[in-house]
């Protein structure tokens, strides 16, 4: 009997490793598909050469030494286009329950009002989509939000056009483009700009909107919806938080002319849209400079404007004398000053 061969049988418990080595090799292709078809029906861009990116890289108007490869090829990230909404109702559903909340109270989120509708767009998930094609109130628009710069912008967009991350960098700051049928030979456009870096000179209409606390907004937006969040990107939108890079001196990309004076060039800024320009505010100096109440009262182009800052989370809205929020940027001030030279820090 010890000398006895035992063979494996289907009959006898063969079965069991033909069918686990089914469900492996399933398993396997379900995992590796969303790679291979990303790799049968890759965009543009060797990771290295800009060139090979296939952009139209005529009349650049930034610096080519800084313009560098950001991704392996164009259109990465998940952009999200044409969003699902999450009405008042779902969004409250979805906040009241005691764990695994879709927001709290001092998430960051970018709230945008147009003809009295009102929606937020969760920073937790632009970090993973970067960009936002949705219709507002409607009005087509763009969010674009670029961690590496601490850029968010909201612009409106023509009806039919659709942008998308570039996948290169502009002096460390984002690069989209509009998307069409052939690939090849597109604009390039920086948010940070509001306007095309390349080619022929196209401008973006800058959008009125709050990066503010979730607290903030809700307390005087009730009846805001919300972009949904997609079911299989869950776990990447708490886990893509830029906070240890922002508290770091380390650089992802080029930045060129970095600012000369003595203030952090990681140091969030508001830019606020003036008379032909913007003026320039360190986020946490108007902080410091704050009342009580949490309101900087400053002066810009002779007109009064309230600037409601806190600091948990940091955040800054600029509203003029009849509390309309007014067009601005938010960026990190090194990337601000690289794309605008000529800016300076305006002291509360």
């Amino acid at each position: 009997m010890a000398n006895e061969e035992i063979k494996l049988t289907l009959k006898g418990g063969g079965w069991v490793l033909v069918l686990m080595g089914v469900m492996l090799t399933s398993m396997l292709v379900w995992a590796l598909y969303p790679a291979i078809m990303r790799t049968t029906d890759m965009s543009a861009g060797d990771g290295n050469d800009i060139e090979s990116f296939a952009f139209d890289l005529s009349n650049l108007s930034i610096d080519e030494a800084v313009v560098v490869p950001g991704m392996h090829h164009r259109n990465m990230s998940p952009v999200l286009s044409d969003p699902e909404i999450l009405s008042v109702e779902a969004l409250a559903s979805r906040n009241n329950v005691h764990r695994n909340k879709f927001l709290v109270s001092k998430d960051l989120v970018v709230g945008v009002t147009i003809n009295s509708e009102s929606r937020l767009y969760p920073l937790h998930m632009l970090h993973v989509h970067e960009i936002v094609n949705d219709t507002l109130g409607g009005v087509p628009i763009v969010v674009s939000w670029h961690w590496p710069s601490g850029h968010i912008a909201v612009h409106e967009r023509a009806v039919a056009s659709h942008y998308a991350n570039s996948g290169l960098i502009g002096s460390g700051t984002l690069l989209m483009y509009e998307l069409s049928d052939i690939e090849g030979g597109e604009q390039l456009y920086s948010p940070l700009l509001s306007q095309t870096v390349s080619g022929e000179m196209d401008e973006l209409t800058l959008i009125p909107h709050e990066v503010t606390s979730w607290a903030s907004w809700f307390s005087r937006h009730p009846e805001t919806t919300s972009i949904a969040p997609v079911e299989g990107m869950k776990k990447r939108y708490r886990k893509g938080d830029p906070r240890i890079y922002f508290s770091t001196e380390k650089l992802y990309f080029p930045v060129d002319p970095m600012p000369e004076d003595d203030l952090n060039p990681k140091t969030p800024v508001i830019a606020i849209q003036s008379a032909g320009s913007f003026t320039c505010f360190s986020i946490n100096q108007l902080v410091e400079e704050a009342n009580g109440e949490g309101i900087v009262h400053v002066t810009i182009d002779g007109q009064p404007v309230t600037i409601e800052v806190d600091d948990a989370p940091l955040y800054a809205v600029a509203r003029d004398a009849t509390g309309n929020v007014i067009p601005s940027h938010r960026a990190l001030w090194m990337n601000w000053h690289a794309l605008h030279p000529e800016a300076k820090i305006q002291h509360p």
